[in-house]
């Protein structure tokens, strides 16, 4: 009996004392809006312990880079979440590590919902669909080259405060839009048509690097920013392109002009985003980044 009691009080004594040290170890992460919607991107936030190194998100096995924000109290980041991410509930992990090696865990749940994108149906004579050998394998070693920049997440953050819409037309294909062509289902679109007559200035939504410009063969004259923590900004079907590859740019720098190069029936602007993998529409971007201080 007597031993039975020992055992207990070192088994209180030993969860009086860890119970602190679990507390101290847990990190309380947030998510805005805490039901997200396909194709949207939302603020993920968590407090910072002092010392602490560095915190990192995590989201289907994708990681998310976190930065201390102007207040010096909270890590924060933003998560995309793509335009066919299955609408369920899901959970949201962050983990961070102070200069002595101490580890931080945290998770939030999290719900994203369906959005029903409008489907356009569309008759076209087969030259306009078809692509013959020579150019699908064009086209294929574009979009895999494009995917490659996708996949790499640069650690820091370039960007600062709120990003900012490249020209003022309004949209004239929403993002999201399932095309049917010729009753063969295409990929959907994945960023906003913008108005704009040819030769409007293009400004840079935000700071970060080019890290391509070339002319493509559905998007023509294109430039490609990288924002740093897998945020990437697109502009194509330019008529004539001013940024050079590898330059640092600021936001609201001019890229290039509108035009109408590329697989385009009229000049206007297609600005699209990947933030960390993921298809987002740009004004969701645009919307949870509006009250940022520069």
């Amino acid at each position: 009996m007597k031993k039975q009691r020992v055992l207990f009080l070192a088994a209180l004594l030993f969860l009086i004392t860890a119970a602190p040290t679990l507390a101290e170890n847990t990190l309380r992460p947030e998510i805005l809006p805490r039901a997200a919607r396909q194709g949207e991107v939302c603020l993920l936030r968590a407090a910072a312990p002092k010392h602490l190194k560095f915190m990192e998100g995590e989201f289907q096995g994708r990681k998310i880079p976190m930065s201390l924000n102007s207040s010096g109290k909270s890590y924060e980041a933003l998560l995309g979440v793509d335009l066919d991410t299955k609408p369920a509930k899901y959970q949201v992990k962050v983990r961070g590590e102070d200069k002595g090696g101490k580890g931080f865990l945290g998770a939030a749940p999290w719900e994203v919902k369906k959005v029903s994108f409008k489907t356009q149906t569309l008759s076209l004579s087969s030259a306009m669909v078809d692509l013959d050998p020579k150019t699908l394998e064009r086209v294929d070693g574009e979009t895999k080259r494009l995917e490659a920049f996708f996949q790499k997440t640069r650690q820091d953050k370039l960007w600062k405060g709120r990003f900012l819409q490249p020209v003022p037309g309004e949209i004239s294909t929403p993002f999201g839009l399932r095309r049917v062509i010729n009753r063969q289902n295409k990929n959907p679109h994945s960023g906003v048509d913008l108005r704009a007559e040819e030769g409007t200035p293009v400004l840079a939504s935000n700071a970060g690097f080019v890290v391509m410009v070339d002319d493509l063969f559905f998007s023509g004259k294109s430039v490609v920013l990288d924002h740093g923590q897998g945020i990437y900004s697109m502009y194509f079907h330019l008529s004539e392109i001013l940024a050079r590859e590898g330059e640092k740019i600021s936001k609201g720098d001019v890229l290039g002009q509108v035009g109408s190069t590329g697989r385009s029936t009229g000049p206007h602007l297609h600005w699209g985003f990947r933030v960390q993998g993921s298809r987002v529409d740009p004004f969701s971007l645009l919307r949870v980044t509006e009250t940022m201080r520069d």
